[in-house]
């Protein structure tokens, strides 16, 4: 796992190594702009070759023995991706609207619409990156360990949510991501070990990060360059709140609507995949 670790930071310089010119570099690490927001989930694919190749030299493994069965695999993932992006499409729909009024910039519908096959392949490489390391080989291998779930879908699970604590732009909001993403997680957990394979996992996590990244977002925020609807700026430290608000109302009914939609997806992708 530290050698992931370090193949997964050094594929982000090695992504921007080969960008023309500093521009292109400060798009990159910035990510506020379609180029710099695009061009992060691409490096993605860096790690996932970096991983893959370590796997190849630890294990003698490949790339399918953490996937599953191609067939299978490919079902699962446009069942899932289907009916989560079809729940989650209703859900934006429906009150409380988004306030025209109150946004800075819509972007031309016509840009937009080019921006989102190309924003699904990035995430597809994001998503299937994460995917085969938590779900497929970190499930896997603690699987081998102990026949318990706790074990198995509990640990890598908590590994995963950990790592989006750093989301947040203060401690409660990043706690928040944190049991958010752990919870995300043993949802795709459950689905892998319900299926045989990483296509309903990967489904559900696509649809996910799609509408969190193709919607509504901030302007000059991270990731901000391929949203359809923009807020005005604000200053991320104005919601870097400390721990002392983790008990207050906002917080818990904040968590609870975060978790319920986790739950509601994970049904969606369960009757998805009939299992």
């Amino acid at each position: 796992m530290i050698a992931f670790e370090v193949v997964f930071y050094a594929s982000f310089a090695i992504f921007a190594a080969f960008l023309p010119g500093e521009a292109a570099v400060n798009a990159f690490n910035e990510g506020t702009t379609a180029f710099g927001t695009l061009a992060q989930f691409f490096a993605f694919g860096i790690s996932a070759m970096g991983f893959l190749l370590l796997l190849h030299l630890l294990h003698a493994r490949g790339f399918w023995t953490l996937i599953g069965p191609y067939a299978d695999a490919r079902r699962d993932l446009i069942s899932v991706t289907c009916a989560v992006g079809l729940l989650l499409l209703v859900l934006e729909l429906a009150p409380p609207w988004i306030e025209i009024s109150a946004l800075a910039e819509v972007r031309a519908l016509s840009v937009w619409l080019t921006l989102v096959p190309v924003t699904l392949v990035a995430l597809l490489i994001q998503v299937g990156t994460e995917e085969m390391v938590f779900r497929g080989y970190l499930q896997q291998q603690f699987a081998c360990l102990s026949n318990s779930r706790w074990v198995w879908m509990g640990v890598p699970s908590l590994m995963f949510g950990s790592i989006h604590y750093w989301n947040g732009n203060g401690a409660a909001e990043g706690i928040a991501w944190a049991i958010w993403a752990t919870c995300l997680g043993i949802a795709c957990a459950d689905l892998t070990a319900r299926s045989g394979n990483l296509g309903a996992a990967i489904g559900l996590h696509l649809a996910n990060n799609a509408f969190a990244l193709l919607v509504v977002s901030v302007q000059g925020w991270p990731s901000s360059g391929v949203a359809l609807f923009l807020y005005p700026y604000e200053d991320p430290a104005l919601y870097a709140y400390g721990t002392e608000a983790l008990m207050t109302p906002w917080f818990m009914f904040q968590l609870l609507v975060m978790l319920t939609t986790v739950y509601v997806m994970w049904l969606a992708a369960r009757i998805a995949i009939k299992r």
